[in-house]
């Protein structure tokens, strides 16, 4: 685990929490009129939801580490939402308030790392708005099993592994769609032999056959 964040708020002397989440656990942030602490992943991956009070919820973005959220940019009434952060494995965070690191500008250096992980981060989101673009569940479900071998794959002989459990029901939560819709297309890949789920059903491989299929699909 890569600790350099916690070395950089000690050398800087600012206050700062270590979170730890474990897979499947989730952290719920809610804006508020009070200050509100920014959190930093400095170690694991995590997806991020919106979640409307009329139970809708939209998918905001799969962060990794050295990625920032900071319920502070928003413009909006936290009376009708609320973001809820998931780990897809153990994940830990530092919780700090900004108020702590800009009042500590003999450590100006800090502040520039601190901004430089907003544009790591936006490049996150754009990333991950990729799997959105598409109007069709399939293409939306083709388009997070390959952005999730392009960013976290582990090449293997005749396949590329996802390392860290993806169930249906988190699927159809990225994707905007449902767990039966989910499973019939996972169904459907399976019997292509494109893809295949491991490890009592909860790790996912996707075969060399899967990339050849989305060069004749185009989907890239």
């Amino acid at each position: 685990m890569d600790n350099k964040w916690i070395r950089l708020f000690l050398e800087s002397e600012i206050p700062f929490y270590i979170y730890k989440l474990n897979k499947g656990d989730a952290l719920i942030l809610q804006y508020s009129t009070n200050y509100n602490p920014a959190v930093i992943v400095f170690h694991g991956t995590v997806y991020m939801m919106k979640i409307f009070t009329n139970g809708e919820s939209f998918f905001l973005a799969i962060l990794t580490s050295n990625s920032i959220i900071d319920t502070n940019v928003t413009s909006f009434s936290s009376n009708y939402f609320y973001y809820k952060v998931i780990a897809l494995e153990n994940t830990y965070f530092i919780k700090f308030f900004w108020l702590d690191s800009v009042s500590n500008f003999k450590y100006l250096s800090t502040i520039f790392k601190l901004m430089d992980l907003f544009r790591y981060t936006l490049i996150q989101y754009e990333n991950s708005s990729c799997i959105l673009l598409h109007k069709s569940i399939r293409y939306r479900v083709i388009q997070l099993l390959l952005f999730l071998c392009r960013e976290f794959g582990v090449l293997n002989n005749n396949y590329v592994a996802i390392p860290f459990e993806l169930s249906q029901k988190t699927i159809s939560y990225i994707t905007g769609s449902n767990p039966i819709t989910v499973n019939k297309i996972i169904n459907d890949l399976s019997n292509r032999l494109l893809i295949k789920y491991i490890s009592k059903k909860k790790n996912l491989v996707c075969y060399f056959s899967f990339f050849r299929y989305l060069c004749d699909k185009k989907i890239k």
